[in-house]
């Protein structure tokens, strides 16, 4: 097996059992026999446990990124319900990588640095939040968005609405029912859009 394969593979199993029950939890031992492979490829290729932590989330975050990015420059993105389809892509990234917002907040959250917060904490900004807040500039020049709104705060709650939900539901959901069930992604997206309508649209009257 190649050296590209072997570490692909132990990425995607890391990723599943990370996604099943938490990285935290998961013993490199036994991320190894997923891939089946030697333990001691773990650190031939990610060096520690942090490496191998940082790579999946790498991996991850890249793919949301392009997407939110491809969305925002597509040609034909001004000329259609943008707000809508981002909301999407951010639910659907999470609900493909569900232990990724518990890993960042973390990390965002841990006392002390490391270079891997360091690290995180610039990707976040710089990666499609970035993004996101030069397209919210533009819809508010259109007319499109609520004018008195800080774009930078649009894109936070936007962050916020779509991400926040898979790191607080294992905690209250039971008592509130409500459950990661196969309704769960349709009925996040259709609250957060909902939500993102009422609140950042520009009222009728401003549009006059």
């Amino acid at each position: 097996m190649d050296e590209a394969r072997v570490r692909e593979r132990l990425l995607e199993a890391a990723t599943e059992l990370a996604a099943a029950q938490g990285f935290e939890t998961c013993g490199l031992r036994e991320i190894a026999a997923r891939a089946h492979v030697s333990p001691a490829m773990v650190a031939y290729y990610f060096g520690d446990r942090e490496g191998l932590g940082e790579a999946i989330y790498r991996r991850a975050f890249e793919r949301v990124s392009e997407r939110v990015r491809a969305l925002i420059e597509a040609p034909e993105f001004a000329r259609r319900d943008g707000l809508e389809e981002l909301v999407r892509i951010y639910v659907a990234a999470m609900t493909a990588d569900p232990w990724l917002p518990k890993l960042v907040a973390g990390e965002i959250l841990a006392h002390g640095a490391s270079p891997f917060r360091s690290r995180l904490a610039r990707d976040l900004v710089r990666g499609p939040m970035m993004a996101m807040i030069r397209w919210l500039e533009e819809e508010q020049r259109q007319g499109r968005l609520r004018p008195e709104i800080d774009v930078r705060w649009m894109a936070i709650s936007i962050s916020s609405l779509c991400v926040f939900p898979f790191m607080i539901l294992p905690i209250v959901g039971d008592e509130l029912g409500l459950s990661f069930g196969s309704d769960f992604t349709e009925e996040l997206v259709s609250h957060a859009q909902d939500f993102l309508a009422h609140g950042l649209r520009a009222r009728s009257e401003d549009l006059t």
